[in-house]
């Protein structure tokens, strides 16, 4: 006799819908996390102003003299895109006027007093333009808008150091550019490499003190990392520690994407004083893709590179020899090309006109050793020209890269696809439900 109540059965339903959901999920959640990985690299941040502050040009005089009503406006108009602000301190005495250029940290630099400083209009505009921007510093800025950084020599006395320093950076520029194609978001044109001669320290002398070193000429040949607006990377390197595995390592930090687990300071190196005018700011908005000066970005990226590490063992610099796919190679010397190309290295030739031998003044002139010396701004022009007993630069190009940036492709496929499957498992548990209900009444 069978009871009159019936036993209930647990649905097949769910048994039926428990087996395909996880793995489906498991798919979606991995596209997910490609469409919202971090769509900007080291590089680009370098564009991006983080909010530091910017550099002081004080000028100090009395303050019933005419300095005041001379060099006021005419700063507004000359440091108006710069990173340098213009600073009046009365003097409390009848002392002479002097113009420095003061860090963020205290550092001052004497740009002129009394005799050298302009006393008229036109060159007190003479005077900030030069101070505003550089020969060398407009290279800078416009090799890291075209090219994937720029690596500043400065070099020494002993030339013998020099050519190992530029063989040591030759071979890592060669490294760095076979790496450069599979990085997040490889660039066009591989590192740049500008030449700063001896003779021409005095007339680059904020360049190389913004850069955080003594402008005056030492025996050991100096290396500077730069990218973006002319963002420093690292500390300065000099002498036997310019070789090419730490070079290497170092540049391999501005392919990287930028919430990779390394030490936040690498990309809070200073900005060297420049104007960055509109014209090179619309420039570097083609070249990444996004504006480097939206509020949103601005912010998404001050977040980033201001947070700083989670973890102190994390402070070290993120590049080993196994992780950037380092391998020593054999470097065959190539037969010398006529005509070097793009991405030759550069040298900035910025000696004055030649003058007579019996003119004592003919000699390049070699700055004081204190950083507060009298350092006059220079008007020579830059001119460039491929090192004539070097080498060229056999860095190989990666392939031109196309209007799309392929993270954003990818980006844009994995929403799609993730639209798409999360349809398609909707339509299934649907159909998978209605067939179980006809089946079972």
């Amino acid at each position: 006799m069978h009871s009159p109540f019936t036993t209930e059965h647990p649905s097949p339903i769910g048994s039926r819908l428990a087996r395909p959901v996880p793995l489906a999920a498991l798919v979606l959640v991995a596209f997910a996390s490609v469409a919202l990985a971090c769509r900007y690299s080291v590089r680009d941040t370098g564009f991006v102003e983080l909010g530091e502050a910017p550099w002081r040009l004080v000028l100090s005089a009395p303050a019933t003299g005419p300095w005041h009503d001379l060099y006021r406006p005419a700063a507004a108009a000359a440091l108006l895109d710069a990173n340098i602000e213009f600073a009046f301190e009365p003097s409390p005495d009848a002392g002479e006027p002097v113009l420095a250029l003061v860090a963020s940290d205290g550092r001052r630099l004497e740009l002129a007093r009394a005799g050298t400083l302009p006393a008229d209009r036109p060159g007190a505009i003479d005077l900030l333009e030069r101070i505003a921007l550089s020969p060398v510093r407009s290279e800078i800025h416009q090799a890291t808008l075209d090219a994937f950084a720029v690596v500043l020599l400065i070099e020494g006395t002993d030339t013998a150091a020099n050519a190992r320093a530029r063989n040591a950076i030759d071979a890592a520029i060669l490294g760095i550019a076979r790496l450069m194609p599979s990085m997040p978001k490889p660039v066009d044109h591989p590192p740049r490499l500008l030449i700063l001669h001896p003779g021409d320290l005095a007339r680059e002398a904020i360049t190389v003190w913004g850069l955080g070193l003594e402008p005056r000429v030492v025996q050991d040949p100096r290396v500077v990392l730069l990218y973006g607006r002319g963002r420093r990377l690292g500390a300065p390197i000099d002498g036997p520690l310019i070789t090419q595995t730490l070079l290497q390592e170092r540049l391999a930090i501005i392919g990287q994407d930028c919430e990779c687990e390394l030490d936040r300071s690498w990309m809070q190196g200073p900005l060297v004083p420049a104007r960055w005018d509109a014209q090179r700011q619309a420039h570097a908005a083609r070249v990444l893709g996004f504006d480097p000066e939206n509020p949103l970005v601005r912010t998404e990226i001050s977040r980033i590179v201001l947070r700083g590490p989670t973890d102190p063992q994390r402070r070290r610099l993120p590049g080993t020899a196994l992780n950037l796919g380092y391998s020593e190679d054999l470097l065959e010397p190539e037969p010398w090309d006529d005509d070097p190309g793009d991405d030759a290295p550069i040298e900035l030739a910025l000696t004055p006109p030649p003058q007579s031998p019996d003119d004592p003044g003919s000699q390049p002139p070699v700055p004081s050793p204190a950083a507060t010396a009298t350092t006059p701004v220079p008007t020579t022009a830059a001119t460039t020209h491929p090192a004539p007993n070097s080498a060229p630069n056999s860095a190989p190009k990666p392939a031109p890269r196309s209007d799309t940036d392929p993270l954003d492709t990818l980006r844009r496929l994995a929403w799609v696809l993730l639209a798409v499957g999360s349809v398609a498992v909707l339509e299934f548990g649907r159909r998978r439900w209605l067939r179980a209900r006809k089946e079972h009444g």
